[in-house]
């Protein structure tokens, strides 16, 4: 008999792209689904529609809840969940047909812990909006190190793509509530650090609706902040001292080149999305490190507040200029 897939469909207050969305995981060719709609407390006409289709198809199974976000809506669907693997749809997304049965192969002949699949954006968001996602999310992982550089570059599979073993996410429980707005990369971060394998189907699988009530796409600062904390509590601690973080440059003058490596980092994000500004980036760095002199000619700036700034000092390795740099802990 063919493996159970649980599909998971977290909706909140998404009526009127919700039929499109079913509709692309009732047709799939692989049929041997279990499908989740769950409604986080929507206010619109969600719990009508979930109900037509969970009596037109057996498969259908739904649950209502009060409004608790993303990470603790699929923490409680895959408590419900009966099936050895676990996919997600959200519910503004369309799937191709095949996707499951793509996404399953692939995951199996290969012992992969959790796959996503390439995506084609579409809908009423800006088309540098759609050409910059698809260039984020279209690229291989073929190796653990392709893996890890995908996860510390902050660019993790999408939520809406996800396709996992079963037996993994309950054992790890990547949904933690204060990184809903941030769900998708906690999710890769905490497979990686538990070991786990992770690769992308190269294939267009998901078309990912692009729009203003993309949670992720909103601009929001706090997305940036969170991102980074999380990095630092899970990618960076064993790496960084928190009491003590030190920087040692060994020239006077690489204060400007870790500023130009910091304003790198961050300009997708200051020229795309508009996040924060280069000057903001710029007021931080300056406010949060002070310069020390050893006496030996060598630059130390001591970080008074590294949260925010740890991502890009980490990925100085990357560019060849600024390979005498080096992080410390003591």
């Amino acid at each position: 008999m063919e493996d159970l897939i649980s599909v998971i469909v977290p909706i909140y207050n998404r009526d009127r792209y919700l039929h499109e969305t079913i509709l692309s995981v009732l047709n799939q060719t692989y049929t041997n689904l279990e499908i989740i709609l769950i409604d986080d407390g929507s206010s619109d006409d969600v719990l009508r529609i979930m109900k037509h289709y969970e009596k037109l198809d057996k498969r259908v199974k739904v649950i209502t809840q009060k409004n608790m976000g993303i990470c603790l809506t699929m923490k409680n669907a895959l408590a419900v969940s009966s099936g050895k693997y676990i996919a997600r749809c959200d519910s503004d997304d369309v799937n191709e047909l095949d996707r499951y049965e793509k996404q399953l192969k692939f995951l199996k002949e290969n012992n992969f812990d959790m796959v996503g699949c390439y995506i084609k954006c579409f809908g009423t968001g800006r088309e540098g909006q759609k050409r910059y996602l698809e260039q984020c999310v279209n690229k291989p992982i073929r190796t653990y190190e392709e893996q890890k550089n995908r996860i510390l570059l902050g660019q993790p599979i999408t939520g809406s793509t996800m396709f996992c073993k079963s037996e993994v996410l309950k054992e790890i429980l990547p949904f933690k509530k204060d990184c809903s707005i941030i769900e998708d990369f906690y999710l890769s971060v905490m497979l990686h650090k538990a070991g786990k394998r992770i690769s992308i189907l190269e294939e267009e699988k998901l078309n990912y609706r692009v729009h203003n009530e993309n949670l992720s796409l909103s601009g929001d600062k706090r997305l940036l902040e969170k991102h980074t904390e999380v990095a630092f509590t899970h990618l960076f601690k064993d790496i960084i001292n928190e009491s003590r973080r030190v920087i040692i440059f060994r020239k006077s003058d690489e204060k400007e080149s870790i500023l130009r490596i910091l304003l790198k980092f961050f300009s997708d994000k200051i020229n795309k999305f508009k996040i924060i500004t280069e000057s903001e980036v710029k007021e931080f760095f300056m406010n949060n490190m002070n310069e020390i002199t050893d006496g030996e000619g060598n630059v130390i700036f001591y970080g008074m507040s590294f949260r925010n700034c740890v991502k890009p000092f980490i990925e100085c390795g990357k560019y060849r200029p600024y390979k005498n740099i080096f992080l410390s802990g003591s």
